[in-house]
């Protein structure tokens, strides 16, 4: 596992910024390429979307599921209060991915 330049923590070996320090770790020296941060910026926003589109089924189901499931049987209408809670948890995954869309837009502009 590699280690920042700057304040010496280990990181990732993909990761563009250090998320200890924040500095970049994409130096001039480096065979990154304006194409390959482009890749991982369609890669993370195409991550993002998948998470909200998840979440947003998830949440769907867990409201009608679990009110049409609440009216025949108390117990069962508690699974909708999950999927509910679960499409919550996709929307702070999602959230994630557009942090690192962003981050990497920005290195991406500090190299053009």
């Amino acid at each position: 596992m590699p280690y920042c330049q700057y304040c010496r923590e280990k990181v990732d070996k993909d990761v563009v910024s250090c998320p200890a320090c924040g500095e970049s770790l994409v130096g001039r020296s480096t065979r990154w390429r304006k194409s390959q941060l482009q890749e991982k910026i369609e890669e993370a926003k195409h991550r993002a979307n998948m998470y909200i589109i998840l979440a947003t089924v998830l949440v769907t189901m867990g409201l009608l599921g679990g009110s049409i499931l609440f009216v025949s049987s108390s117990l069962l209408g508690l699974f909708g209060i999950v999927l509910v809670c679960l499409g919550i948890g996709c929307t702070a995954s999602a959230d994630r991915y557009e942090h690192k869309a962003r981050n990497l837009r920005k290195q991406l502009r500090r190299r053009t």
